[in-house]
């Protein structure tokens, strides 16, 4: 695409040969993109090895749930764009965007995540995508904005970055807001037509990049070892309760097939990073008390990459609201105490009153509302986002660990 300032921004896949140019300018402005970059144990340098670009080249090129490009300004490597978490049931995704800061005030970043918008609505079909930005990023804020981004809520402690968890403004844009002519239209020269071009990704392999490639492939697999180990649950008597594990959370029955009772706490709605399917992607269980099915409480998903977690609770009819509390404060403790989660939030019907007084009594606290959710039954909803953070004195209570046995 041509900009109304004469540039060329195309967005192409990854290329091995990319890896100087991307370590060149990660390195140099290690000052602009690490305060707001994930966290990790190695060094700056250490990330930007050739081993570290191609894992990620070969991340993005196995994985049914990322899309990665790099951005080219008249020819040259400029910056990264990506979706993530990307979910065909809830039609949703997070974008993510770093950019060369010799690029930067030309708005190429607002072209490029316009174009990698308009390619989401229209061609993979999505509905809504987000992008949560630290508060602390007031550029980044700044451009969520110009493009056309919602502000919808204030993540308390949602995201490692920059070596600590921080805040982040949850943004989003949905599909139903973009004009017929596409995002990317607004910043674009009308005189020059678009032409999409296929990208070469680079097909030769150096004996370092398939070490990287052998390294990416064992490292995969032990996170997925990793999370199966950490989920291995049991039945638990809670009080006069009884919890059965489930490894999924099914709808609860109702007659002739349909659904009983009601959802308190949505589930499997929030984009999570590609590796919370590895983590094990929903678990949780179901609750009966003297032989009757009182409903399911449990996380889908759960990321133990991110440390976080959606929390579901699914009721059969209204009288068991106040029999599941128990049940959920035990799971929530088990969370933060036994999974090492940080984070665990949930989405509320914004009509319903009763749920939002359930994740209030189980110690949630309100951050905002989303737009344009598409949920389990597929109809698009607003939600109220509620979450409890890790050290929460709502979620420590260590007399409910004393009532429990397994």
């Amino acid at each position: 695409m041509v900009s109304q300032t004469g540039e060329v921004i195309r967005l192409r896949p990854p290329r091995f040969s990319d890896f100087q140019d991307w370590r060149r300018i990660r390195l140099r402005d290690r000052a602009l993109i690490e305060p707001f970059w994930a966290s990790s144990s190695l060094s700056w340098e250490e990330r930007h090895t050739q081993e570290h670009w191609v894992r990620e080249c070969l991340h993005l090129r196995s994985s049914r749930r990322s899309l990665g490009f790099v951005i080219e300004v008249d020819g040259c490597f400029a910056g990264q764009i990506g979706l993530s978490g990307i979910d065909p049931v809830s039609r949703s995704a997070e974008m993510s965007i770093w950019m060369d800061s010799t690029a930067g005030g030309r708005v190429i970043g607002h072209i490029a995540g316009s174009m990698l918008m308009d390619h989401a609505f229209t061609v993979l079909g999505l509905h809504r995508i987000t992008a949560p930005i630290c508060v602390d990023n007031l550029a980044a804020a700044r451009g969520a904005d110009r493009i056309g981004f919602v502000r919808e809520a204030i993540m308390k402690s949602s995201f490692a970055a920059g070596g600590r968890r921080k805040d982040h403004i949850l943004f989003a844009m949905t599909a139903d807001r973009v004009p017929d002519e596409g995002l990317a239209a607004r910043w674009s020269d009308p005189t020059v037509p678009v032409v999409h071009t296929r990208q070469s990704v680079g097909r030769g392999l150096s004996p370092r990049c398939l070490v990287a490639g052998c390294r990416f492939v064992l490292g995969t697999t032990k996170r997925l070892a990793r999370g199966r180990a950490a989920l291995q649950v049991a039945p638990v008597t809670l009080g006069g309760l009884f919890l059965r594990p489930v490894r999924d959370l099914p709808r609860p029955p109702g007659r002739h097939g349909r659904r009983a009772g009601e959802c308190l706490l949505e589930g499997a709605w929030q984009p999570t990073s590609p590796w919370a399917g590895w983590s094990g992607h929903a678990f949780g269980y179901h609750v009966e008390k003297d032989g009757a099915h009182l409903g399911t409480v449990g996380f889908g998903p759960l990321d133990l990459v991110r440390h976080d977690a959606t929390m579901r609770v699914d009721a059969i009819g209204g009288h068991s609201h106040r029999a599941l509390l128990p049940a959920a404060e035990w799971v929530l403790g088990r969370a933060f105490d036994v999974l090492g989660i940080e984070r665990v939030q949930t989405g509320v019907d914004s009509c319903n009153a009763a749920a939002a007084d359930f994740a209030r009594e189980l110690g949630l606290s309100r951050e905002g509302r989303m737009h344009g959710i598409t949920t389990r039954d597929r109809r698009l909803r607003d939600l109220d986002l509620w979450a409890a953070v890790a050290g929460s004195a709502s979620v420590n209570d260590p007399q409910m660990h004393d009532r429990v046995s397994t």
